[in-house]
């Protein structure tokens, strides 16, 4: 039986029947350098002259590539390798073999050392803000899928920019996520996720197209422009782990040959050779490799034509609207292929924007990247499988409670820094009761993000039917009712079935909402809940969103009363969700815009107005008397939350305004 164990010191190494193996320093730091010993004699690859190291970090979660040849000590016939450890690692990893491809793996359990964790670098300074005309409903959408139509998709997108700021009643998404704009290996069919030439946004002929897939480079500013004029800012997808497509040429390091020479790039910029990719003189690999791409090296960072220099410069370049005219940061693809240190200095390099992490993995190792990359947020994975989990089940077998618990949601455990989804052009497994999921990301909290598909192409905007259905209806109820970042509090977590939250707290203009979400598949839940927000309790309260898989329960739940003391009774239907808010709202507010002293009129604007809503503005010169208030003008509340009214008035007056809905379903 061969033995292998974990030893921190070369003093303390015990050999037992078999190889052995070893580390330096005794006590390993995330972000320093260390050295694997590996003594073959006596186990699977003893007697070989030479030997690779094949190591990861954080339970085999991101590899190494390619494997490294360790260096043989011809005296006591030791092989070592040393190389710097991942910031964000807590573990490493690793195995060997021979030249022939014989492995040792430590009789199948592998090598595992623990790392002390990096401390992180503290956050960097806060993004750019939104614009002041941005929704405050705080989503985001993905403005693309797999394989879009070729050629014309920049146009398609530029097409729907409006209505994705004016979901209803003001409220849509404020960012919108861009594919990788630059020329790809493949050149018309890319998606992008092969970066040729950094530099060529669909202006110069080469890869066998001039425009990429989505488009022109022209027609790249057209869309962004038009998305800016509407508010919403434009985040671009970016790729800094690999580069596709260069000529042939031969490595010295290695000897050996690779798609490495970029020097004849149409651009003329990013000309990197040999030594810009692992295995470079300066570092042989880095954290991971991906599907066999020439793995870019970072560690150059002097100037022009140094790839860490040449990437931050890029992503300025793309921020400038004579090139591109990106505003709204940055998607960072496979970060487990890049040092966090590089993502950093991407971040900081062009003016903090705000940055978004691909780490598609579990939670420990979203949060070790999370930290150590200077404040920006991650998709959650966890989240989005635990909704599969829950939602994908026929039977109703799912366990909605797990949604809310920190251990399986990202959102859950840290919402400032989870961004939700319910697909992206990778995965897409939720396959049944999607809407649940969409209602559950876009009324809990954590940044929510949309995707093109469902919203246009599978009917999920408002699901053809009722005003209350889809996603629309939830984007109004959470930028209207919880002002874009609720703080959840959960009022039935216990269920397997049905889950309740709602708001902690309101704001007059943002008063809040209880949501309820039943996985059950025949029968309406009920639950009797309390809830602390003071903005909720003595109301009466109107479901503004809801929907139902269930045959016959797709109807909207009447309304409800909250008590005094926080106690309602809330119904939701099977495989249904129920989102209720004050049937009143806040009140509307009343600003002046202009005087019109000849026709005796004067022009005011209403804020926080619903699409369809009847209102009726008062005016009273003397509010301090009873019965003083006398109506003036009736109105309809228009798409966007802030209608337009002409009132009569005399020159010299001085009249106080105010407004109260009216109708079926509300409190004057």
């Amino acid at each position: 039986m061969k033995i292998a164990l974990f030893l921190l010191s070369l003093v303390l190494v015990v050999r037992l029947a078999g190889s052995s193996a070893w580390v330096e320093p005794e006590v390993l730091e995330a972000g320093e350098e260390i050295t694997i010993f590996y003594d073959p004699a006596g186990g699977a690859l003893a007697g070989a002259s030479r030997i690779f190291v094949y190591r990861a970090f954080n339970d085999w979660g991101a590899i190494a590539g390619p494997d490294q040849e360790m260096e043989l000590d011809e005296e006591t016939g030791v092989f070592s390798f040393s190389y710097r450890v991942s910031e964000a690692a807590y573990g490493i990893d690793f195995v060997f073999r021979d030249a022939n491809d014989n492995w040792d793996n430590n009789g199948g359990a592998d090598w595992h050392v623990a790392v002390n964790a990096g401390a992180g670098f503290g956050e960097l300074p806060g993004p750019p803000r939104l614009p002041e005309t941005a929704s405050r409903a705080r989503v985001m959408m993905q403005g693309f899928y797999w394989d879009v139509p070729a050629g014309t998709w920049y146009a398609t997108m530029a097409e729907k920019a409006a209505e994705l700021r004016n979901m209803g009643s003001g409220q849509g998404i404020d960012r919108m996520w861009f594919p990788p704009p630059s020329k790809g290996e493949s050149g018309p069919h890319s998606m992008g996720y092969d970066p040729y030439d950094y530099f060529d946004l669909g202006q110069y002929s080469q890869k066998g197209t001039v425009r990429t897939r989505f488009g022109t480079q022209t027609e790249l500013k057209a869309v962004l422009s038009a998305y800016r004029e509407q508010g919403i800012v434009c985040m671009a997808d970016i790729v800094l782990n690999h580069r596709s497509g260069g000529a042939w040429e031969t490595n010295p390091n290695t000897g050996a040959a690779y798609w490495t020479d970029f020097s004849g790039v149409a651009s003329g910029r990013a000309t990197w050779t040999y030594d810009d990719f692992h295995p470079s003189s300066l570092e042989l690999s880095d954290e991971g490799v991906f599907a066999g791409f020439p793995d870019v090296c970072h560690v150059a960072n002097e100037g022009s034509g140094d790839p860490g220099y040449d990437l931050v410069e890029w992503g300025n370049w793309l921020m400038d609207t004579e090139n591109a005219g990106f505003d709204g940061g940055w998607r960072f693809d496979y970060v487990k292929g890049v040092s966090p240190s590089m993502i950093r200095r991407f971040s900081t390099g062009t003016g903090n924007a705000f940055g978004i992490l691909e780490c598609w993995d579990g939670m420990a190792m979203i949060e070790a990247y999370q930290t150590v990359c200077g404040g920006a947020s991650a998709f959650d994975f966890p989240g989005y499988y635990t909704m599969r989990d829950v939602f994908n089940s026929a039977t109703g077998a799912g366990d909605i409670s797990s949604l809310v618990d920190p251990e399986r949601v990202y959102a859950a455990r840290d919402s400032e820094y989870a961004v939700t989804f319910v697909a992206n052009h990778d995965t897409d497994e939720i396959t049944r009761n999607r809407m649940l999921a969409y209602a559950f990301i876009l009324t809990y909290e954590g940044y929510p993000c949309l995707f093109w598909r469902d919203y246009f192409d599978r009917g999920l905007a408002d699901l053809g039917g009722q005003s209350g259905n889809g996603i629309k209806a939830l984007v109004w109820a959470r930028g209207a009712l919880a002002g874009g970042r609720p703080k959840v509090e959960v009022l039935q977590g216990d269920d397997r079935d049905l889950l309740v939250y709602g708001s902690r707290s309101g704001i007059p203009s943002a008063p809040g909402y209880l949501v309820a979400i039943n996985d059950g598949v025949s029968q309406v839940g009920e639950a009797i809940v309390k809830t602390g927000n003071p903005y909720l309790r003595g109301k009466r309260l109107k479901c503004y969103a809801w929907f139902s898989y269930a045959a016959g329960q797709n109807v909207q739940p009447s309304d409800v009363v909250c008590g005094e003391d926080g106690t309602v009774v809330l119904k939701c239907p099977a495989r249904g969700y129920a989102v209720y808010g004050p049937a009143d709202l806040a009140a509307p507010v009343v600003e002046p815009s202009g005087f019109d002293s000849e026709e005796g009129t004067l022009s005011v604007t209403v804020r926080n107005t619903i699409d369809s809503q009847d209102y009726l503005i008062e005016a009273s010169s003397d509010p301090r008397s009873i019965g003083s208030w006398e109506e003036v003008k009736a109105f309809a509340g228009s798409e966007s939350d802030r209608t337009e009214v002409v009132l009569p008035v005399e020159a010299g007056q001085s009249v106080l305004w105010k407004v109260r809905t009216v109708g079926p379903g509300t409190e004057d």
